[in-house]
């Protein structure tokens, strides 16, 4: 069967470029290298100090990516969990249903055993041999492969790399590899019967690489870099938070020191990192504490356009002044607004009359429709006696 070449979809180039690079590298590892290599059979390679501070992304990468390619080493040396194990996960049983080059990977359609697709997800490693891995013998054929869809049916699909191996990181220059070149022949025929191995889980480490290398496009880039925030005044009680003390009572109850210190650290804007745990140490309550924190907090000082004000605050008012500050503020609140008390006399201002100027003229109509009853419209004083029938 020969291997078709199709071109390569449209996505993003700076994405998939970066993942691409990852996955070739990782593919083109050897497995039984890398066990020698655990075991004390070739000295691993010395790693560079990671420093507080970098001058630029450049050195940033160069020293974190070969600690992340080390650990995705020691997560395929550890291989499968002990629920894996037990669960029976073991060599299975493939045969290639297709093979297709693009984007400088083969990626392959396989046909598994039903059961299996049930053991595997996306981006899980496995290893895939033409022989099976035991005690006394040597295989010469096999690679890692990556899966990319559990398919329908009882195929799966794959992405492998067998252009060569990938020393020191340089993916311009693949060295090439009799084991890879004995693979690839196998996978380019059809109805080849390999052995399929999981290994282990990429999902988590993949995000890992990408996210360490969107750190050039984010807006606190030099925070990172630095690992110090840049402000004018240089004192940092100056701008710290301050957080209403109901709130930070129910924090020091419900938080541990450590994650007390967090909120603190935030409170005071000094850079700080959380870092990554597994479940149930915290991280999720210490997040939820922090968000709390700031958005019930104030700034003790005012950032102006000359530099900080100091905020000022005068003594709290007790009860009463406070009433007395609201009926100035709100006069309606005890009687008619004194806005309305103050009535033109004509229109010539703009105001015209709403008849209640007219309400004696119509209680004298009604005295004379209406004898011995009283009027509906309310009077003060001596109307109420000048307007009622005096033959009641």
């Amino acid at each position: 069967m020969a291997v078709e070449k199709s071109s390569s979809g449209t996505s993003t180039p700076s994405t998939t470029s970066t993942m691409d690079r990852f996955q070739k590298i990782v593919l083109s590892w050897d497995y039984l290298r890398l066990i020698a290599e655990s075991k004390g059979g070739k000295q691993a390679k010395v790693l560079q100090h990671v420093k507080n501070t970098y001058v630029s992304v450049a050195e940033y990468l160069g020293v974190f990516e070969p600690l992340l390619f080390e650990e995705v080493k020691a997560q395929i040396i550890q291989g499968r969990s002990n629920d894996e194990e037990e669960s029976g996960m073991d060599w299975r049983r493939g045969a290639v249903g297709s093979c297709t080059e693009s984007e400088g990977f083969h990626k392959l359609s396989v046909a598994v055993e039903d059961n299996f697709q049930d053991n595997v997800s996306e981006n899980d490693l496995l290893l895939i041999s033409k022989e099976k891995f035991e005690e006394g013998s040597t295989p010469n054929a096999y690679a890692f492969a990556l899966v990319e869809q559990r398919g329908g049916g009882i195929h799966i699909s794959l992405r492998t790399f067998v252009a060569g191996e990938i020393q020191n990181l340089n993916v311009a220059k693949p060295v090439k590899s009799t084991r890879l070149q004995h693979f690839a022949s196998i996978i380019a025929s059809q109805n080849s019967l390999l052995w399929i191995l999981k290994v282990c889980s990429l999902s988590t480490i993949m995000r890992e690489f990408t996210a360490m290398h969107s750190v050039a496009s984010l807006p606190f880039k030099d925070l990172i870099l630095s690992a110090t925030e840049a402000h004018k005044d240089g004192d940092d009680q100056s701008r710290a938070w301050n957080v209403p003390e109901p709130l930070m009572d129910y924090l020091k109850v419900n938080l541990n020191d450590s994650q007390l210190e967090a909120v603190n650290a935030g409170l005071s804007r000094r850079s700080f990192v959380l870092i990554q745990g597994p479940p149930g140490t915290g991280k999720t309550q210490t997040i939820l504490g922090l968000l709390s924190a700031v958005l019930h907090s104030a700034p003790a000082r005012m950032q102006i356009k000359g530099g900080f004000d100091v905020l000022k605050h005068g003594p709290e008012l007790d009860i009463d002044g406070k009433r007395a500050h609201w009926i100035k503020a709100s006069p309606w609140l005890l009687g008619a607004n004194p806005r309305d008390l103050i009535m033109p006399v004509d229109g010539d201002d703009g105001f015209y009359p709403t008849g209640n100027e007219l309400v004696l003229f119509y209680i004298g109509i009604l005295a004379k429709i209406y004898p011995g009853s009283w009027t509906i419209y309310p009077l003060h004083g001596k109307e109420k006696n000048l307007y009622r029938n005096p033959k009641s």
